[in-house]
C-alpha cells in the first residue's frame, strides 16, 4: 500500500508540473545495476564469496531548470541489487554449509539531479550529483531477502555522482548514463541471532553501479 501511494503521489507531482508547463523536458532511461553486496560480522560474510550479477534499472526523469551550464531536474522509478553467495571450498573457517544463495533485493529510488553541462555541437557531455532516497520493496524482491523483511530498514538514504553524454535532434535527444549509487543507510543493521565474540551484529552494506541508456524529449527545441 506504501509503495502505491509513493508512485501516485510521484505521478501527480510531475503531472501537475508538466500541466503548468514548468517541465522542461521529461524522458525515460533504463539499464543495469550491478551492486557490491557488503556482508559485515555475519555468518553469510565468513567462509562465502559473493559474485555481483546484473540487476535491472528503470526511471522516469523530468527537467524543471535548464540553463546554458547547468540544469536541475528528478529521476524517479525502480532498480534491482543482485548477486549470488556460495560456499568457499577453501576456506576453512566456514562455519555453516548453505550452499548457493540467490540475493535480489528491489527498491523504489528517488532523486533530484544535478548536470553540469557543456555543449559541443548535436552532443553534451555532463557531470551528475544528486541526494537519492531509496525504498525496499518486497514485490521486487526475491523469497530469500523476504525471509528478512522484518530485519529491514526500508527507507535507505545516499547520493549520486555520475557522468553522460547526450546527442540532440529536434525536440529529442538519445544519451548514455553512468551513475555510482552510495548509500548512507544499512539495509539491516542488528545483533546477530548466534552472537558471539567474533559475530555481534549482522549488517549489510549495498552501493552499486548503474549503467543506462535514454530518450528524452524537449517542450522546446534546444
Amino acid at each position: 500500500m506504501k509503495t502505491k501511494i509513493i508512485v501516485l503521489s510521484i505521478m501527480l507531482f510531475l503531472s501537475c508540473f508538466s500541466y503548468s508547463q514548468i517541465i522542461k523536458s521529461i524522458g525515460f532511461k533504463s539499464g543495469v545495476s550491478l551492486s557490491n553486496q557488503k556482508w559485515e560480522h555475519s555468518l553469510m560474510s565468513y567462509g562465502r564469496t559473493f559474485n555481483t550479477f546484473a540487476g535491472y534499472y528503470s526511471v522516469i526523469n523530468a527537467d524543471f531548470i535548464k540553463k546554458e551550464n547547468w540544469e536541475l531536474g528528478i529521476d524517479f522509478g525502480f532498480y534491482k541489487s543482485c548477486s549470488k553467495s556460495e560456499d568457499d571450498p577453501y576456506e576453512l573457517s566456514t562455519q555453516e554449509q548453505v550452499g548457493m544463495t540467490d540475493i535480489r533485493i528491489g527498491f523504489l529510488t528517488f532523486s533530484p539531479i544535478l548536470k553540469l553541462k557543456t555543449q559541443l555541437k548535436s552532443f553534451t557531455p555532463y557531470l551528475i550529483a544528486g541526494p537519492r532516497i531509496d525504498y525496499f520493496v518486497s514485490r521486487l524482491s526475491n523469497d530469500f531477502v523476504k525471509g528478512m523483511e522484518a530485519d529491514i530498514n526500508k527507507t535507505q538514504f545516499g547520493f549520486n555522482i555520475g557522468e553522460g553524454i547526450l546527442y540532440n535532434f529536434n525536440n529529442f535527444s538519445i544519451f548514455a548514463e553512468y551513475q555510482f549509487f552510495y548509500s548512507f543507510t544499512k539495509l539491516i543493521d542488528k545483533p546477530a541471532l548466534l552472537a558471539s565474540q567474533f559475530i555481534s551484529r549482522d549488517v549489510i552494506k549495498i552501493n552499486s553501479h548503474i549503467i543506462s541508456l535514454g530518450l528524452k524529449y524537449h517542450f522546446t527545441k534546444n
